[in-house]
C-alpha cells in the first residue's frame, strides 16, 4: 500500500534524529520511503528544513519529488495559509474534533495541526500498514496517514483552487483599480468644473465691480455737470 505519512513531533531534536535515520535507511522492515521532507511551521509559513528523494539517487529524475514536493509547495504557499486558518477554526469549533479530523483531507489536517514552531516529517511510503510507524516508535509523535492516490488528487484539486483563487484576486484587483480610476475621473471632473465655476464667479465679481464703478462715475459726472450749469 502506498501512503503519505505525516509524523508531527513533540520534541524538535527528535525530528532531526528520526529524519537522519530515515535518510540512512529508507527501507526498513515492511516499508520503503520514496520521498520525505522535514517541515517546520514558522508563523504562517511552512518551510522545508530538509528533504529526501530516493528517485533522484537512482538518477531517474522524471518523477523526482513529484508527490511530497508538490504537496509541500501547496502547504507552504498562500493557499496553505488560508487552508490552515479555515480548518483550524473548523476543528476548534467542533464538538468532536476526532470526527472533524477524520472527515478532512490530508492537507487540511496537516495545515491545521502543525502549529507555530512545530516540526514534522512527511513521507511517501510503500508499506505493509502500518509498518512505517516503527521508524517513530522511540519518539513522541502524532502520526497521520492517508492513501497516496488521495493525496495526489488533493494536490491537483488544490492547484486548480489556487489558480481559481489567483484569478479571482486578479479580477478583484482589476475591478478595484477600475473603480478607483472611475472615482478619480469623477473627482478630477469635479475639480475642473469647480475651476470653471471659480473663474465665472471671479468674472461676475469683476463685472459687478466694474458696473458699480460706472454707476459711481456716472453719478459724479451728473453732479459735476449740474454744478457747472448751476442747475442744482
Amino acid at each position: 500500500m502506498e501512503n503519505v505519512v505525516t509524523a508531527i513531533f513533540d520534541v524538535e531534536s527528535e525530528a532531526y534524529k528520526a529524519f537522519s535515520e530515515i535518510r540512512a535507511m529508507p527501507f526498513g522492515n515492511g516499508y520503503g520511503v520514496a520521498e520525505a521532507a522535514l517541515l517546520k511551521r514558522e508563523g504562517d509559513n511552512i518551510i522545508v528544513v530538509d528533504s529526501i528523494d530516493a528517485v533522484a539517487v537512482t538518477a531517474d529524475d522524471t518523477a523526482a519529488g513529484m508527490v511530497i514536493g508538490s504537496l509541500v509547495g501547496i502547504l507552504g504557499g498562500p493557499f496553505g495559509v488560508l487552508l490552515g486558518a479555515a480548518t483550524g477554526a473548523l476543528i476548534g469549533s467542533s464538538l468532536d474534533s476526532a470526527d472533524a479530523v477524520n472527515s478532512l483531507s490530508m492537507m487540511e489536517v496537516t495545515a491545521a495541526k502543525l502549529y507555530d514552531g512545530e516540526i514534522a516529517i512527511i513521507a511517501l511510503v510503500q508499506e505493509e500498514e502500518p509498518a512505517f510507524d516503527a521508524a517513530f516508535e522511540d519518539y513522541q509523535t502524532t502520526i497521520i496517514r492517508h492513501f497516496a492516490v488521495d493525496v495526489i488528487n488533493e494536490v491537483d484539486l488544490a492547484r486548480d483552487a489556487q489558480a481559481d483563487l489567483a484569478n479571482q484576486m486578479h479580477e478583484q484587483l482589476r475591478a478595484e483599480r477600475k473603480a478607483e480610476r472611475a472615482d478619480k475621473r469623477e473627482e478630477r471632473s469635479a475639480k475642473v468644473k469647480a475651476h470653471f465655476e471659480e473663474i465665472k464667479a471671479k468674472r461676475a465679481a469683476r463685472k459687478a465691480t466694474a458696473a458699480e464703478a460706472r454707476e459711481i462715475a456716472e453719478a459724479q459726472f451728473t453732479s459735476s455737470t449740474k454744478e457747472m450749469l448751476g442747475t442744482e
